[in-house]
């Protein structure tokens, strides 16, 4: 039977250095080396109760990528690295006078997430306007029955059987 002293060599040390090293490098490339999809979203939406109309024009800048401009019914999707990040919003008043927002910092609550232009200009907490994105599948991708079934006639079988 072995000693702890040949147990607890400098090689076991050595080797536990090395394991603890690799989560930690695993876990610090899970949060901030992934790559997460924010949709920017620029329609009317209603959250808690409440409507919000879609911004007529707006500019949007993430951290430090490229400004897009917006209109109403947009949606645009970006690829962000993190988890924490800055959204900057220019906007117009009533008057067209251009409107620089505060910048609003957020953390991104899935991978895909979606975010309301329209909530965000009114002021609403960036917390609630990010919801987790889930697209809705198209009849044919679900399999339904609709997709399906033939068409139904109207007039019956137009066939005659003579």
């Amino acid at each position: 039977m072995k000693s702890a002293k040949e147990i607890f060599d400098i090689r076991f040390f050595v080797r536990l250095g090395c394991i603890a090293v690799i989560i930690a490098l695993a876990v610090f490339l899970y949060f901030f080396g992934k790559q997460r999809t924010l949709y920017v979203d620029n329609w009317s939406t209603e959250i808690d109760g409440t409507s919000y109309r879609a911004v007529d024009w707006a500019m949007v800048k993430v951290d430090d990528g490229k400004e897009q401009e917006y209109s109403p019914r947009q949606r645009r999707g970006l690829q962000l690295r993190g988890t924490e990040h800055t959204i900057y919003i220019t906007t117009e008043d009533d008057n067209f006078n251009e409107v620089v927002l505060d910048p609003v910092t957020f953390t991104l609550p899935s991978d895909n997430s979606i975010i309301s232009l329209p909530a965000l200009v009114a002021g609403l907490d960036a917390e609630k306007s990010i919801q987790p994105f889930i697209p809705e599948p198209s009849p044919v991708q679900a399999g339904s029955a609709e997709a399906e079934a033939p068409a139904v006639d109207e007039f019956g079988s137009m066939t005659s059987d003579f």
